[in-house]
């Protein structure tokens, strides 16, 4: 609902899906169309309608994933329990020194106070 007032010009009222009315001013630069504005829109949507039906169309005459002869893939080294305990620990630890340098820059922590890490 649009309701125009005095002083403040035209105001919007908004609800959402909670229940929420937003009561939002309108200014006036939105509330009047500018030059050309309604063939710019048109132009613009215009193109994004071709753009899609480009897309839709490449995406008809693309060779499925099953067709023709393809590359084995190669299956990634996976690390072993200790490796990936030892790459946790050293991203925890380097979480931990940012932590410490956050508080400290806040003034939250002292510089000379020891960081917990982990072993």
């Amino acid at each position: 609902a649009v309701v125009s007032t005095q002083s403040t010009g035209v105001l919007l009222g908004v609800g959402d899906d909670f229940g929420t009315l937003h009561i939002l001013e309108v200014p006036w630069s939105l509330r009047q169309p500018s030059a050309n504005e309604v063939a710019n829109m048109s132009a613009y949507f215009d193109r994004e309608c071709s753009r899609i039906d480009y897309y839709k169309e490449r995406e008809a005459n693309r060779p499925s994933a099953g067709a023709g002869p393809s590359e084995p893939a190669i299956p990634l080294p996976l690390e072993t329990d200790e490796e990936e305990e030892e790459r946790l620990k050293k991203s925890f630890n380097s979480y931990l020194n940012m932590e410490k340098d956050f508080l400290v820059k806040l003034g939250l922590k002292r510089d000379d106070e020891p960081v917990a890490l982990v072993h």
